[in-house]
């Protein structure tokens, strides 16, 4: 009896063991629909590229852009994401750091950018301004860019909570994967035993026990998710979006403020969705109809956009002798909203129906 007792341990030790990879050996499920979210479609294999599509924004539990104190007016909206990662990666003769833009992808089909800001080089340090301590990130570590798309700039906060530690500890499977087709992993995040911080290389991976290469994120700190690739970088995405339009017809391009994003929601209308960003507006000098200016600072009120005839957000001001630093207006025009978008705080500021503004349009 003892002897089966004892057989039958060792079977239940083995399937557990067989079930669950080693201490730092990675899984390998670049192919396995159960190995993403939801948000992922068409999820499709050969022998040398995984493909999927994604519209680029995480589950609707994630509190995204909330807790921004910095940013460009834009919102999350629908894009149309293909995707396509090397299955056999090739790592290069030397690592490469990549311009600001999207270095990877998450396995909820949000894309990864690296942690750089757009600003302008540092003379000293040779880097551009970081992107959370600019305070321009949400709590789930990403925020809405110049074309209304979602993505993450340093580890998926909020994304590798929802996966949990069954996903990233025990399965060992990754959250993301890099452009060079290397999987981006979470080890250590819930579990100390898995940590591997101490064994990484100068872009933040290693090599796990089979040979098989792999990044993993920081927690804390930074929240770094790679330093550089060490793999040959490859074309791993299109897109398509719809650009929202102003009411003279141009595309919009938002422009910084400082506005600390308490809340934001979107929702539908019929032939519209609105998003809404509530918060509070801080330092800044407002441009008023009669050319005069008014200071503000910590005024609550709601970004918002609709349409091209119903929004509220702030434009840049053209520069005059007689106006000392950086001005911006309020454009607010109601002329075509939803008649059911209702119950949001609008600003107490007058809106600017002076004549139209003319300011550069460069990215900064």
């Amino acid at each position: 009896m003892e002897g089966l007792q004892m057989r039958l341990i060792i079977f239940l030790f083995t399937l557990l063991s067989a079930s669950f990879p080693r201490a730092h050996e990675i899984s390998s499920c670049i192919c396995d629909h159960s190995c993403y979210t939801d948000e992922v479609a068409n999820l499709k294999c050969d022998p040398k590229v995984a493909s999927f599509k994604s519209v680029g924004l995480p589950d609707a539990s994630h509190t995204i852009m909330e807790g921004i104190i910095a940013t460009n007016q834009q919102f999350p909206r629908v894009h149309q994401y293909e995707f396509k990662i090397t299955r056999v990666p090739q790592k290069a003769n030397k690592p490469s750091y990549a311009d600001p833009g999207a270095i990877g992808v998450a396995v909820n089909g949000v894309p990864i950018f690296d942690p750089a800001t757009q600003g302008p080089i540092n003379a000293k340090t040779g880097k551009r301004p970081h992107t959370l301590y600019e305070g321009e990130l949400d709590d789930c570590g990403g925020h809405a860019g110049r074309g209304d798309d979602y993505h993450y700039h340093i580890a998926p906060i909020c994304l590798i909570e929802e996966l949990g530690e069954a996903h990233i500890e025990q399965m060992k499977r990754p959250i993301g994967y890099a452009m060079d087709g290397y999987p981006i992993h979470a080890l250590g995040w819930f579990s100390k035993e898995n940590d591997v911080e101490n064994k990484l290389d100068e872009c933040r991976g290693m090599t796990d026990e089979n040979g098989r290469y792999f990044y993993n994120v920081m927690k804390n700190d930074s929240w770094d998710v790679l330093n550089c690739l060490t793999g040959r970088p490859q074309k791993f995405s299109k897109d398509k979006w719809t650009h929202r339009k102003d009411k003279f017809g141009d595309n919009y391009v938002g422009m910084p403020v400082k506005f600390k994003i308490d809340t934001y929601t979107q929702t539908d209308h019929k032939a519209d969705k609105c998003y809404i960003m509530t918060g509070h507006l801080n330092k800044e000098q407002i441009l008023l109809t009669d050319g005069t200016t008014q200071q503000v600072k910590n005024k609550s009120g709601s970004i918002f956009y609709c349409n091209s005839k119903c929004y509220g957000v702030f434009f840049e001001a053209e520069k005059k002798a007689s106006i000392r630093g950086r001005a911006i207006i309020y454009d607010e025009i109601l002329d075509s909203c939803p008649a059911s978008l209702v119950d949001f705080k609008r600003f107490d500021i007058s809106p600017y129906r002076g004549p139209r503004q003319k300011v550069s349009k460069k990215k900064k």
